[in-house]
């Protein structure tokens, strides 16, 4: 059986990376990882040992036959749309994330190499909540990309949210030289390089397993992410600030007619107040008594 695995492509090592103490967000990743393939391939051992794959003869709601997983861990757990929509296995879109093609253990050794070395640096800049936040939307979005444009072919592979670790790694360190292959070449021209070879893939797709819209996808978003992550925080910040300014302003308003319902009340007494006015230090003192229980 073929798969459309978001596959990383042999090739780039950035130098000053090798031996560098990893960080913790991604030495988690990768045992995460690292494990699913384990449970991965003892699923696929017993399902060819006992014949488990599915059938493949299930049809969906417009009469298309559902490509059968190899094994039915990897059914449940790759991103395969007909599943993650047509059933609302919505799971997949991040589970997919962790799953690497058993048949090709590069797959998962390119990727989780690559991981490291690009991964530990694009952290530290970041910081691991932050980073964290980018990697998972990134591999979400990656998903659905590649869903909108092959969405009958399933996909498995981390390819989607690395490619967006990559590409932020280029714009922190630009001018970093990273040893592709043999050749030295600045981290910024290496990622146009994969960012062309992408896009030709995508418009001229070959034969093969490689998930180039998942790719496409990873790139796209790493890139706004970090141009306009930062400005977004900006706009959140400013605005739960107005909002926290409203609700302050709000409540002086509220304290200064309370205030200036009690003047008239020890002047005249509750008779003095209309029924709208005793409402309104009613509801006003159930709303105090709230708070003040929170």
């Amino acid at each position: 059986m073929a798969y459309n695995d978001s596959h990383y492509k042999p090739g780039p090592g950035f130098g000053l990376s090798i031996g560098s103490k990893w960080t913790r967000a991604i030495m988690i990743l990768i045992i995460i990882n690292v494990s699913v393939f384990v449970i991965q391939l003892l699923f696929s051992t017993i399902s060819s040992q006992w014949g488990g794959a599915s059938s493949g003869t299930d049809i969906d709601a417009i009469g298309h036959q559902l490509m059968p997983g190899p094994d039915q861990f990897t059914t449940v757990f790759w991103l395969y749309q007909p599943l993650a929509i047509g059933k609302l296995w919505l799971w997949q879109f991040v589970t997919y994330m962790f799953l690497h093609s058993v048949s090709s253990p590069w797959h998962i050794i390119f990727n989780m190499l690559v991981l490291w070395m690009f991964g530990s640096e694009v952290e530290r800049a970041m910081g691991t909540r932050k980073f964290l936040t980018m990697y998972f939307t990134a591999g979400i979005f990656a998903g659905i990309f590649c869903c909108l444009f092959t969405p009958y072919s399933p996909i498995i592979g981390a390819s989607g949210a690395i490619f967006a670790v990559e590409i932020a790694f280029a714009m922190f360190y630009p001018n970093s030289t990273i040893i592709f292959i043999v050749f030295p070449i600045k981290a910024k021209y290496l990622v146009m390089i994969f960012a062309g070879i992408t896009v030709i893939s995508c418009i001229m797709p070959a034969s093969g397993n490689t998930a180039h819209f998942a790719h496409l996808g990873g790139l796209i978003y790493g890139f706004l992410f970090i141009r306009y992550e930062p400005r977004f925080s900006s706009f959140l910040l400013s605005w739960q600030k107005q909002q926290q300014e409203k609700e302050y302003q709000k409540e002086e308003d509220l304290k200064g007619q309370v205030d200036s319902l009690l003047d008239k009340v020890n002047q005249g007494g509750m008779k003095s107040l209309t029924r709208r006015e005793r409402n309104f230090l009613r509801n006003a003192s159930k709303r105090y008594r709230k708070t003040r229980d929170k």
